[in-house]
């Protein structure tokens, strides 16, 4: 508690003298007279005149009463602000003048001709004499412009964007996301990681920087692999201008999402007045009951001329986290004196600890060297440390019920909910690692206008490397058979409901590791490096000609290249052994667990001691091969199992577009448009290796690894169609139809197989005795190099009104035809494994290979509204409804049905929010409705009902809230909290009434300052 007491301290420390710093008088603006690329369509002056001050980044004063009832008309090309202003209110008895600060301020022509201003009114003065001017970085503001994007895009989109530097609405880009109609999350110990988009999951994203391909990070955390998922949580929300969220592609667009497109966007320094932006807060998590600093300064600067701009941040941030996870499942067995029932599986209980910490730093250079020729390069580096511990117990049901208690069972509708195992065998297992993602991007863009043509070629570099500074450590101690004590478990009444079960636990004392029998020490190092090359040229002209009352007004086309490179490199090793005259003794199971581990999730639990980390990596080495147990791949040399697990891809990909856009008045209803065609060629070639057990003339078995290499390709045509009818100044509709691709995932397309950890360790250690051991599990899982892409057939509709003075109200509906559908195939392959004598044991092991199985439909519908209400308050919400069907078609399996992963019937976000003076608030609950986490289809060979059961997230609503007081204009205090109902996930298996997984990761606050000069 005293270490508590001392960071809060530092922190209020911090954020007092940030506060203090912050209050010092603001530097003078510079006069602009740049001339920006605008796009504005007919509307209300008022909202007008807001988009050009957000578009040009120059300020624009006005009231309300000022501008009431004026109508402007359409803006499209480059314009300096206050041209832009003076053509929008031509013809009108308005005026526009610039005070000393550089602001455009609006007037009635009598008012203009009785001031003449000399200099910038003060804060005060403006809210004395104009109390209605629009001001800037509130909440509703960034939600307005965010709507701005929307009105404004060429196709359906929707858009996050910061109401001010820094101020994106959460402090993490997926949760800001999670607000956007159409879009779910998926969490990490409570902390927002992947998007869904429609109900398709992160691989169907397409996730680019300002337009260009970024490379991903891979999932080290365990056998799995990520592929094409972009982790959202390396990036630094707080340097973030915006991200939007693309639904219906046009031509020009980087390909590979049918869910969407996200493009990630920093600041253009030349759309900005100079400016430091900063920000500081401490981050306190309830689990682990700890504060730790985090912050970020950002700086933007152009010259006097306005041809030159730099912006740059860094970000910082650390948590400490700690997630329970109580997992189980369910199977059919033969009980003595129950007769054929449903019994749990084994009930493992993870304990999870986590030390997260990211420092990021962004950097964007524009250089106007003429006023038709621009250069800027952006660059992104982020790196992200994750040091995990995970303390597990295993409680082993299956394999001990035949000693089952039956006085004590309790059987409701065919399933042992209750029991007690007089005799049962508890597994104390734990896992430590030090994960490392370093991201890095580099984008490069000149725009050049020659005449009416402009030529924009591009080139971007991005590499992901994702490495364990420490290996994945495993340590694995067991009682013998039957001496675990008298094991009891009590699933009664609705886990899924309450978020717990009744009890779990052991009349054995497990804080006395002299109960527990040392078996195996593993490590595993993991590296792997993916980098991204593109270059990309995109040619456009203006046209303006017609064929009767269809005008063509916008010519465009180009080409992509990408060289994309996937390295991921594994190595197990069973070969650790204790340094000369090291004793391994209790002590090293001696290490105590949190006293709160499990208080949620389990109304009745027990504490337990587990593996001192210290000690074994202080104790061990790797026989004959490092010093240590902490190596990289590059320190060992591959075996053939290290080779099997191990693969390198390459993947070249290019692609040519060609796109017009069109005009037409339809009577009073103007209709504009683009119709574009892209082509894709996709070359893969993928290296591995297959290792197989080979038996001799004398019967000896030996492995024989065999580098294989697959080449494949493919090319797929891309149309797109997007058209919006003016219904009225107010009221877009908006059409849709186009041909979308996601590739399969990286990790998919490998030429390797990957066993369980335990599995390798225990037939390493014990060779064909572990096989006798009713709880291994002989299961692994494989890649497929001749995979084909997903390909999509897209029709979207969208009402799109937008609301005079604030928000809007849309709807949109959507359909999506995928074909050539991806989920796991089933089949038992005789795989090699090493012995510790020397030998190889042939085993039989159930493998896991994604193939294209089938079509794939998904429909829904999805709303937005966005208003103030009365009294300071506002409201904007969204809501998706969809369906999903799944049809396999495999030649053993017939065409049946299943589920599509990741799609929810129903999700939907509510945040209400109060503004008022110096003061915001606003709460936000978000909801996703019950879906499936893996595939759950019969493809071809699994023998029984257990083997396919599908696994499904619960329905899940999560509450945050956040708030701020404007201490001066440019200096704030904040407060965000998330999860604070502290909601807990529940997973179940097949039904309801087999629960599989309580997840407990509990509340986080921030509070801090903000402020910018």
């Amino acid at each position: 508690m005293t270490n508590l007491k001392q960071r809060l301290c530092r922190s209020a420390a911090l954020a007092l003298a940030l506060s203090t710093v912050a209050m010092a008088d603001a530097a003078s603006a510079q006069t602009a007279q740049r001339r920006v690329r605008l796009t504005i369509a007919a509307q209300s002056l008022d909202r007008a005149l807001e988009q050009v001050a957000r578009q040009s980044g120059n300020d624009i004063l006005f009231t309300r009463a000022t501008v009431a009832g004026v109508q402007a008309p359409a803006l499209n090309g480059a314009f300096a602000a206050e041209t832009a202003v003076r053509q929008l209110i031509a013809g009108t008895s308005l005026t526009v003048t610039r005070d000393a600060a550089g602001a455009l301020i609006v007037r009635p022509l009598l008012a203009a001709a009785q001031q003449t201003p000399l200099t910038a009114p003060t804060a005060s003065a403006v809210a004395a004499s104009e109390s209605d001017i629009v001001v800037t970085g509130k909440f509703s503001d960034g939600v307005e412009a965010a709507l701005d994007v929307k009105r404004n895009a060429d196709s359906i989109s929707d858009a996050v964007v910061a109401a001010d530097i820094g101020k994106l609405p959460a402090f993490n880009v997926a949760e800001a996301l999670q607000r956007v109609p159409g879009v779910t999350i998926v969490r990490e110990a409570g902390e927002g990681q992947f998007i869904s988009v429609r109900g398709l999951g992160p691989n169907f994203q397409a996730v680019t920087f300002d337009g260009m391909p970024l490379a991903y990070n891979e999932n080290i955390r365990n056998s799995g692999q990520s592929g094409r998922q972009f982790r959202l949580q390396v990036l630094p929300a707080t340097l973030i201008d915006s991200v939007v969220v693309i639904k219906s592609p046009t031509a020009d667009l980087v390909e590979g999402g049918i869910g969407s497109t996200v493009d990630i966007r920093l600041i253009d320094p030349l759309d900005r007045k100079p400016f430091i932006a900063a920000s500081a807060f401490a981050g306190y998590e309830e689990r682990t009951d700890t504060v730790n600093p985090n912050g970020s300064l950002s700086a933007g600067w152009r010259n006097a001329d306005e041809t030159f701009g730099v912006f740059g941040g860094v970000s910082y941030s650390k948590r400490e986290v700690q997630f329970d996870r109580l997992r189980t499942g369910w199977e059919t067995a033969v009980v003595a004196g129950l007769g054929s029932i449903r019994i749990p599986s084994d009930a493992q209980t993870y304990l999870e600890l986590e030390n997260r910490e990211r420092i990021s730093g962004v950097l964007g250079v524009q250089w106007r060297p003429a006023p038709n020729l621009e250069f800027s390069v952006d660059g992104l580096v982020s790196q992200f440390n994750n040091e995990t511990t995970e303390r597990r117990l295993t409680y082993y049901i299956p394999s001990q019920i035949s000693r089952l208690d039956v006085s004590s069972a309790v059987v409701e509708d065919g399933r042992l909910v209750a029991g007690t195992i007089r005799g049962a065998r508890i597994r104390n297992y734990a896992e430590y690692l030090d994960q490392s993602h370093r991201n890095s991007q580099l984008n490069a863009t000149m725009k050049l206008d020659l005449g009416d043509w402009h030529i924009e070629p591009r080139f971007s570099y991005a590499r992901a490397d994702s490495d364990l500074d420490t290996p994945i450590q495993r340590v694995q101690y067991r009682t013998a058979n039957g001496q675990g004590g008298d094991l009891t478990f009590d699933f009664r009444g609705d886990p899924l409901d309450t978020g717990s079960i009744n009890a779990l636990y052991t009349s054995l004392d497990l804080t006395d590791p002299s109960k527990m029998i040392y078996e195996s020490f593993a490590v595993r190092p993991i590296n792997s490096r993916d980098e991204d090359k593109t270059g990309v040229l995109n040619i456009s002209r203006n046209l303006d000609f017609g064929l009767g009352a269809l005008r063509f007004t916008k010519l465009a086309f180009g080409g992509q290249y990408s060289d994309r490179y996937r390295d991921y490199q594994r190595r197990d090793r069973s070969t650790t052994v204790l340094r000369d005259g090291v004793t391994r003794t209790d002590a090293f199971l001696d290490y105590p667990t949190p006293s709160n581990a499990f208080d949620q999730s389990i109304d009745t639990f027990q504490s337990w001691t587990n593996v001192d980390w210290d000690l074994f990596n202080k104790s061990y080495v790797l026989k004959d091969e490092f010093d240590g147990v902490n190596p990289s791949t590059d320190d060992l040399v591959a075996t053939a199992a290290d080779l099997q697990n191990s693969y390198r891809i390459g993947e070249e990909i290019a692609a040519g577009y060609g796109r017009v856009d069109f005009a037409a008045d339809l009577g009073r209803v103007p209709l504009s448009g683009n119709l574009g065609l892209r082509y894709v060629y996709t070359a893969t070639d993928v290296l591995g290796t297959t290792v197989s057990p080979v038996v001799d003339a004398a019967g000896k078995v030996s492995t024989a690894a065999t580098p294989n290499r697959t080449k494949a390709s493919y090319s797929t045509w891309l149309p797109s169609f997007n058209a919006s009818f003016g219904l009225t100044d107010e009221i877009k509709l908006r059409l849709a139809a186009s041909r979308t691709m996601t590739r399969p995932s990286l990790s998919e397309l490998r030429n390797s197989i990957n066993t369980n950890s335990v599995t390798v360790t225990n037939i390493y250690n014990l060779g064909a005795a572990a096989l006798a051991d009713p709880t291994i599990n002989l299961t692994a899982s494989a890649g497929n190099p001749n995979l084909r892409p997903y390909t999509s057939w897209n029709y979207d509709l969208s009402f799109e009104w937008y609301f005079k003075r604030f928000g809007a109200f849309t709807a949109a509906a959507f359909h999506k035809d995928i074909s050539d559908y991806i989920a796991s195939d089933f089949e038992t392959r005789s795989l090699a494994f090493s012995v510790s004598d020397g030998s190889t044991l042939p085993v039989d092991v159930l493998v896991s290979t994604p193939t294209n199985v089938g079509d794939a439909t998904i429909s829904g519908i999805e709303f937005g509204y966005t208003n103030r209400l009365p009294f300071g308050f506002g409201i904007t919400a969204t809501a998706t409804f969809t369906t999903s069907d799944l049809k396999l078609n495999s030649s053993s399996a017939g065409t049946r049905s299943a589920g599509v992963m990741g799609v929810s019937d129903t999700s939907y976000s509510i945040t209400p929010f109060f503004e008022s003076g110096p003061f915001e608030f606003n709460v936000s609950y978000t909801y996703r409705s019950a879906y499936m986490t893996d595939s759950g289809a019969v493809v071809t060979s699994l023998p029984t009902t257990d083997d396919v059961v599908a696994y499904y997230q619960d329905g899940y609503g999560i509450v945050d809230l956040g708030a701020s007081y404007q201490l001066r204009p440019n200096v704030e205090l904040f407060a965000q909290a998330v999860n604070i109902l502290d909601q807990r996930q529940v997973s179940y298996a097949g039904t309801r009434d087999e629960v599989s997984e309580i997840h407990t990761f509990g509340r986080t606050v921030n509070l801090g300052v903000r402020a910018k000069f």
